[in-house]
């Protein structure tokens, strides 16, 4: 959850409880990590206790990483004071989290799940009457693994996703009102979006499918085709890997298509900046280069409070990053002309993003490693790429493991050399299955 999501949910609380309190912001929450404040009053600290489902102030030895965008709760070592730890403020998370800690992090999220009686078998999770409540809880949990997704791939998160998203999805049989249908549908779509987008990450593509499916069913039927589009987005994403980029392409423009005047200005950048990126792939540079234009003016209109809440991932990076792959794919036919321009466009999108974003991090290095041979500098290639496979390492996610190993395409024109010749063999062996 990010700083300001964790604001919002405790505000969410307040606002029942006591309105008065109800005014955190990213930047109360920045102080907490740094340790600036460490005792929140009792009634902050209740909502922070309801908001991260633990039952007494010991248990608010809870970190919150800078940049990591999610808390999650450790118990307090014993004779520790209650407060808020800062432990995790003064250093960033850009080389990923240690195994042991991401494995523990997953537990604290599925046990906050349960608790909150959002994961469980049909026949044993209780029929209840639900309430916004149940909803935000919902929205938080989501928030919570898709932090970690950032951080961590979806190799690792796949199973507790989709377990996740199967179990909410039958929150639909349980009893609410007409009117928490719609958020509890485009609550539930958000989910499967995740879970979705975890499959494809761990290169389950057909379980990426089914999720989407599902995704845009429960938006389309709760009225939020921003959050149709994004799902769309996603799909197109998935073409885009599997190099079907006319289908991509069709799946952009469909969704423009429905969303008509309705849509944001950040959600406006997003497709456009996908579609981009198919456009260059096909061969299409004017088309393309107008898409960058369209996108790029859209970005520059974003007012974030009047964006989706889902909409924060997209920042300058993700669109710098549209930018470095239409100039890497038109320098695959004319790498004079644009293949200088690919490692600027990547380079700036890798100093975009933020610590959190470290598999967003590593793509746009394999890209730049790609970008570097097409400017025809295999040296500078070869730094870029033999530090990359070291961070890599430390994701779980087969998209990044197929870029890695697609690499050799554009460092055939210096297959010639020895090193690229040996760094090409290494990249051929890399999530390549073990011979008996």
């Amino acid at each position: 959850m990010s700083r300001q999501e964790l604001a919002d949910a405790v505000n969410a609380h307040l606002s029942r409880t006591d309105p008065h309190e109800a005014n955190l912001d990213a930047n109360h929450i920045g102080k907490l990590e740094r340790g600036e404040h460490r005792w929140p009053n009792d009634k902050r600290r209740a909502a922070f206790r309801h908001v991260l489902q633990v039952a007494t102030d010991r248990q608010l030895g809870f970190y919150i990483i800078r940049g990591m965008s999610i808390t999650a709760q450790r118990p307090a070592p014993s004779g520790e004071a209650p407060l808020l730890s800062g432990a995790g403020a003064d250093h960033g998370y850009s080389d990923g989290l240690p195994d042991r800690q991401r494995r523990a992090l997953l537990k604290g999220v599925a046990a906050v799940a349960t608790s909150a009686g959002l994961v469980g078998p049909r026949d044993v999770l209780r029929r209840r009457r639900l309430g916004h409540s149940d909803v935000t809880r919902l929205d938080a949990v989501t928030a919570m693994y898709r932090s970690l997704d950032y951080e961590c791939g979806g190799g690792l998160l796949y199973v507790h996703v989709n377990a996740f998203a199967e179990s909410v999805a039958g929150l639909v049989d349980h009893d609410y009102t007409d009117r928490l249908r719609s958020v509890l549908l485009a609550a539930i779509a958000g989910a499967r979006q995740l879970a979705g987008w975890t499959a494809f990450d761990a290169g389950r593509h057909i379980d990426a499918q089914r999720h989407w499916l599902a995704a845009e069913r429960a938006a389309v039927e709760a009225g939020d085709v921003l959050l149709a589009a994004r799902v769309r987005y996603c799909q197109a994403r998935q073409f885009q890997h599997l190099r079907h980029n006319r289908d991509a392409l069709d799946t952009l423009r469909l969704a423009g298509a429905q969303l008509g005047s309705t849509v944001t200005p950040a959600v406006s950048a997003m497709l456009q900046g996908a579609e981009a990126a198919s456009l260059a792939a096909l061969g299409d540079e004017r088309g393309a280069l107008t898409a960058l234009t369209t996108a790029e003016g859209a970005f520059g209109r974003v007012e974030p409070d009047r964006e989706p809440v889902w909409m924060r991932f997209y920042d300058r990076g993700e669109l710098l990053a549209q930018y470095g792959r239409v100039y890497r794919d038109l320098a695959r036919t004319e790498p004079s002309k644009h293949g200088e321009t690919a490692v600027r466009w990547v380079t700036d999108a890798i100093a975009a993003f933020g610590p959190q974003n470290v598999r967003s991090t590593v793509l746009n290095e394999i890209g730049l490693c790609s970008a570097w041979s097409l400017a025809g500098q295999p040296e500078q290639a070869l730094a870029v790429g033999v530090a990359v496979i070291e961070r890599a390492s430390q994701l779980t996610s087969a998209r990044v493991t197929d870029r890695i190993r697609n690499l050799r395409r554009d460092l055939a024109p210096h297959a010639a050399r020895t090193d690229v010749a040996e760094f090409s063999h290494q990249l051929a062996a890399i999530g390549a299955a073990p011979t008996s």
